[in-house]
């Protein structure tokens, strides 16, 4: 055991492996078992429908606690359904882990876990990190007083926020918004940007008889394939992605795109694909399993990500490392891991027409798509690999506990 495993952390999350929802939930599973093969890390997370064994190992020092509670379903109550929750963590860490463990750091993720660690905060003199995924302001676009929920939650962030001892953010967009939109210093805050997981991508081969069968269960041996991946919300953009399609197909008759996922704008989607006479020509496949998920990133023609809001954008990491060309839009992390015209392409966000332009490029222009895939993918293995990202965060602690 290194010197670094003396270090303990207690790391609080909402999602783990059997339960997740996006981007937080990906991050917390990708990070945590990393951070446990050098410190003595303990991840508690709630069990929702009692699945998973109460405790198991995590990494080479860690544990990970899984505790009975209430999934919060989303509503006008949601944040009490999570305050609830939150209580039921803390009797847990109060009346299990506190007596007989001592912890240097309390790292938590979001709001969603805020309320434990504003009082184990507070009550036990633990310094705290947070890592803000988004924020309410981003996903309401700055109208946080549209509704009472959304004021509520912008409350617990900003509460959070300001208490915290360090915040880690994703990306330099984010570190910003967080600063403008919670009122802390930009100082307080850490640029830690997501991971992704690189061996996966690297088995996939596109010209593999295996994966080529596969691929055309989903579109003829020569049509172009749309790939899109994510939470079908207004944020993401998938209705851009329809859009656009009518233009695409004028160009490539036989195209398909495949939106995976899903979501409230699920029934939102399939009208519009009804109105856009796009059923031949559109999939929704729904939630996909991870390994399906890159086998269409290594089939895939072109993966797009047409988002309104995006803090980070994991999706378009996974889509670069497996060498798939990606088309993102000018919105937050997303432009920052993405550089036009060298690893992909950016359009403008909010219109079909630019995102449809950039899909067409990639399409008309294939030798010149894949050699700045190639690129994308080299940069994505030189900066986002996980263990980087463990090693970041790391890092954080180690400053927040030298200070």
């Amino acid at each position: 055991m290194t010197d670094r495993a003396l270090l303990h952390v207690l790391m609080i999350a909402s999602e783990f492996r059997l339960h997740k929802v996006g981007g937080l939930g990906s991050h917390v599973v990708a990070l945590a078992p990393r951070l446990a093969d050098v410190l003595a890390l303990h991840l508690v997370v709630p069990q929702f429908e009692r699945l998973g064994a109460a405790e198991e190992s995590l990494g080479r020092y860690g544990r990970l606690y899984r505790v009975d509670a209430q999934h919060p379903q989303a509503g006008e109550t949601f944040d009490h359904q999570v305050w609830e929750m939150n209580d039921r963590l803390n009797e847990f860490i109060r009346g299990q882990l506190l007596p007989r463990q001592h912890y240097d750091v309390l790292h938590v993720h979001d709001w969603l876990s805020g309320y434990v660690a504003n009082d184990l905060h507070r009550n036990f003199g633990l310094p705290l990190v947070i890592t803000i995924h988004a924020t309410e302001h981003g996903r309401m676009n700055g109208r946080v007083s549209a509704n009472p929920l959304s004021q509520r939650i912008h409350l617990a962030e900003t509460y959070l926020a300001q208490h915290a001892d360090k915040i880690i953010a994703c990306s330099e967009f984010m570190r910003q918004e967080i600063s403008h939109a919670l009122a802390v210093p930009a100082q307080k805050i850490a640029v830690v940007p997501n991971g992704v997981d690189i061996m996966p991508a690297l088995r996939q081969t596109r010209h593999d008889p295996a994966l080529q069968a596969w691929r055309r269960q989903w579109v003829a041996a020569d049509a172009p394939m749309l790939f899109f991946v994510g939470r079908l919300v207004g944020d993401k953009g998938p209705d851009l992605l329809l859009a656009a399609m009518p233009e695409i197909l004028q160009h490539f008759p036989d195209a398909k795109a495949v939106l995976a996922g899903k979501g409230p704008f699920d029934e939102h989607l399939r009208r519009l694909i009804d109105q856009l006479d796009l059923a031949a020509h559109v999939v929704l496949p729904g939630f996909i399993s991870d390994a399906d998920r890159q086998r269409f990133y290594a089939a895939a023609d072109v993966a797009v990500f047409p988002s309104r809001y995006e803090p980070f954008g994991i999706v378009a990491l996974e889509a670069m490392v497996a060498g798939v060309p990606v088309v993102v839009t000018k919105v937050g992390g997303l432009q920052e891991v993405v550089e036009h015209g060298v690893t992909g392409w950016c359009v403008e966000p909010g219109r079909a027409d630019t995102l449809a332009s950039g899909i067409l490029q990639v399409l008309h222009h294939p030798h010149e798509a894949q050699r700045r895939a190639e690129t994308a993918r080299q940069h994505v293995m030189a900066r986002y690999g996980w263990d980087r990202v463990a090693q970041q965060t790391i890092a954080v602690y180690e400053s927040l506990l030298a200070s």
